[in-house]
């Protein structure tokens, strides 16, 4: 049977209106709510690099620990020792790394983290986001963690005293995140407030990444390789195939190790990181005409940042033994 041509022309309007409908519903949504997608990116891949550089910083005493049992392995004239000749301690007898000052550097990122997911309960309308106290926001750990730095530094921890000003700052921002405007306007205050202190934090994890971790991996795995290498030249005439075989790949193993980009891997994440925040922050300042724009930089930098999550990740399983 024919349809009646006005049938169709006013199906085909009631079809237009509604999409039209759905389609402005879904624009005033996002509109009211532009902070959502950038923000919620932005704390999931804020707590995957605490994990990845969390593993690394764990794993600081262990990796002397394994250096210097490596090199008592390759010579049988070296005895195992707490103390030395000298009456320093091994890295048996004593962490090289204060345990102190790595917590207070892995809750320095956790701040950051806490600030990425307050944001995120801000622009969530799911979320019931009210006024808390810094204490009650992040617990009393993190909250005295300025404190904490305070009583690190000194000569044993020389960049502790660089935490202390952004981490107190941080703190008061993060405290200060409760409803008294509307949630759009609070969330682009709360990015411009953070911004510093956010920056000068992973700033800080960037440069003692570059200035004291990676110059040790770099150290211990070339001492490592050098080991190897003697003894194996010293032994090889004594070995069969398999111990042979054996001990070349504990050679090929630690020089993956010694590899630069191993070294400098930490590093380069803290960097992805603060371009990934440094986007998002300019998002948050940008006029509404350049907002598609600064979002897709915003992407672009959270796509590098992911793709150096990665790398690293896979780059510190071969430092954690």
């Amino acid at each position: 049977m024919r349809k009646r041509p006005w049938k169709t022309r006013t199906a085909a309007r009631s079809i237009r209106l509604m999409a039209f409908l759905i389609a402005m519903a879904f624009l005033c949504g996002c509109l009211g709510n532009r902070y959502i997608a950038p923000v919620t990116t932005f704390r999931d891949k804020t707590q995957q690099t605490i994990g990845v550089l969390g593993d690394f910083y764990s794993s600081r005493n262990s990796f002397e620990i394994d250096i210097y049992l490596q090199t008592r392995a390759a010579d049988k004239t070296l005895k195992v020792e707490l103390t030395d000749s000298q009456g320093h301690h091994t890295p048996l007898g004593e962490p090289v790394f204060s345990p102190a000052g790595i917590k207070a550097r892995l809750d320095s990122l956790n701040l950051v983290g806490a600030y990425a997911s307050k944001l995120y309960d801000l622009s969530n309308p799911d979320q019931n986001a009210s006024f808390s106290t810094a204490t009650t926001t992040l617990g009393a750990s993190l909250s005295s963690l300025d404190k904490t730095f305070q009583k690190l530094q000194g000569a044993s921890d020389p960049t502790a005293n660089k935490y202390i000003g952004p981490v107190s700052s941080l703190i008061g921002t993060i405290g200060q995140m409760f409803l008294d405007r509307k949630r759009d306007e609070l969330i682009t205050q709360a990015i411009r407030d953070g911004a510093p202190q956010v920056d000068a934090i992973l700033s800080q994890i960037r440069d003692d990444m570059d200035k004291i971790f990676s110059l040790e991996v770099t150290t211990g795995a070339n001492e490592k390789l050098a080991t190897l290498i003697q003894a194996y030249n010293a032994d090889r005439g004594g070995l069969d195939f398999e111990q042979r075989a054996t001990r070349l790949a504990g050679i090929k193993a630690a020089a993956n190790e010694a590899a630069p980009s191993v070294g400098s891997a930490p590093s380069s994440v803290a960097t992805s990181m603060m371009e990934a925040h440094m986007a998002l922050v300019n998002f948050a300042n940008s006029p509404k005409n350049a907002r598609p724009r600064s979002f897709a930089a915003f992407n672009t930098a959270l796509d590098q940042w992911a793709t150096q999550i990665q790398d690293v990740a896979a780059q510190i399983k071969l430092l954690i033994h």
